[in-house]
């Protein structure tokens, strides 16, 4: 929402706020590490950006719960850093590092892990970016391949860092499963002679019927 609207100020009042941007090496782009990623040059540029990054915020935040908040601000922080520190002398603005940098968090820890589901979201991440992996590399001069390349190599480490912590995931199979299972332990084998029948898995209620009844 705060992308949005500074967005709108920008655009409406003309404040060029690129000057905020992160400019490498100088004491007055240090500011732009925690500027940058609301600065955005066109609707479209903010539009591609502002997409992936709710869906990799709202997997992050329901995935990883509990360290959310440490992803984001590696994201956030160490991202704008490693611009900082290597980028050409040039303002850089978007929020297209962090994109990368929670990109490449949820699809390295889903193969650290085995987690089809993360690399699936990795994935439509992917396709709505567009050329998401073609992204690091110098073909377009006006593209800040540098914040793209720093919020990969963020997400990387950040995976490799984090790569002990279980994601939370909940499978509807799963849960069919220890249900089924924790109905049959909770109530005993009928009697010797006797056949069984659910009447109403809801409430729990078995029937003992006899095998023998009608002959």
């Amino acid at each position: 929402m705060t992308i949005l609207v500074v967005y709108w100020l920008d655009e409406y009042f003309y404040l060029d706020l690129y000057r905020f941007g992160l400019l490498p090496r100088s004491i007055h782009g240090l500011t732009g590490i925690l500027t940058t990623p609301f600065i955005h040059s066109s609707l479209s540029h903010l539009f591609n950006n502002l997409v992936p990054l709710t869906i990799l915020l709202i997997a992050i935040g329901y995935f990883y719960s509990d360290i959310a908040y440490k992803i984001f601000l590696s994201g956030y922080l160490l991202t704008g850093f490693l611009v900082w520190m290597v980028a050409r002398e040039s303002y850089h603005v978007g929020a297209s590092g962090q994109v990368y940098a929670f990109a490449a968090f949820v699809f390295f820890s889903g193969i650290l892990r085995g987690k089809v589901h993360l690399l699936a979201i990795s994935l439509l991440v992917a396709f709505l970016y567009g050329g998401l992996f073609w992204g690091i590399f110098p073909f377009h001069s006006h593209i800040s391949w540098e914040s793209h390349l720093a919020g990969g190599i963020t997400g990387f480490v950040t995976a490799l860092y984090f790569r002990h912590h279980e994601p939370y995931y909940s499978s509807p199979f799963d849960e069919n499963l220890q249900k089924k299972d924790s109905f049959i332990h909770l109530y005993p084998k009928s009697p010797a002679g006797y056949e069984t029948s659910v009447s109403d898995a809801r409430y729990k209620i078995i029937c003992y019927q006899s095998s023998e009844a009608g002959k």
